[in-house]
């Protein structure tokens, strides 16, 4: 090469990349995967506090849970699922609880019971009866009936002005207690 010493000619160039360039190829991956695990995070799975104990023995209190955001939205909900939702009488209230009636169904609860549609609910989640006695009331189109497995001691549609709780209002359903962890568990549907 012409204008070049021989010198200049076996002198290595240096192959090590600068600092910033170091860096930054760290950097980049984890912020877009961080990122990236916000938005899944966020619109797929969240983290929800069980302060109460209406859903014992199912879910202890207090604890965190998991709540799968997209299984609600991708099929209906159904008979026995725990979903959390918005309540009906206050919407910045969320309730987790279990769906008891669905749409079109008649429930009624009497003699320890929860009858649907006059049949006898089967519901082994559950270690004592259901006190009292309601109903019978029929479920709205695109509504759902909501019971605590703690039914002696849950605040749920039993109770409420707005009896049913609308399809609208179910943010997700209820997956895992995952906080403390000697009481994680995959959560009984």
């Amino acid at each position: 090469m012409a204008g070049r010493s021989a010198q200049e000619e076996r002198a290595p160039r240096s192959s090590s990349p600068s600092v910033l360039r170091v860096v930054w190829n760290w950097l980049w991956p984890i912020a877009v995967g961080a990122g990236l695990a916000k938005l899944f995070v966020h619109y797929v799975f969240s983290f929800a506090e069980v302060p109460t104990s209406s859903m014992y023995p199912t879910i202890p209190n207090p604890c965190f849970i998991l709540v799968d955001h997209v299984a609600t939205e991708l099929m209906p909900p159904y008979r026995g699922e725990v979903v959390l939702f918005r309540w009906p009488d206050d919407p910045k209230t969320i309730f987790v609880k279990r769906i008891i009636g669905l749409p079109g169904d008649t429930v009624w609860i009497g003699g320890g019971r929860v009858y649907i549609n006059g049949r006898p609910l089967a519901e082994p989640y559950l270690s004592v009866p259901t006190l009292g006695t309601f109903g019978p009331y029929k479920v709205p189109p695109d509504s759902y009936f909501m019971m605590g497995d703690n039914r002696n001691r849950s605040d749920d549609s039993r109770l409420w002005t707005h009896k049913f709780v609308p399809r609208s209002s179910i943010i997700g359903r209820a997956d895992l207690v995952i906080w403390p962890l000697w009481k994680a568990k995959v959560i009984e549907q």
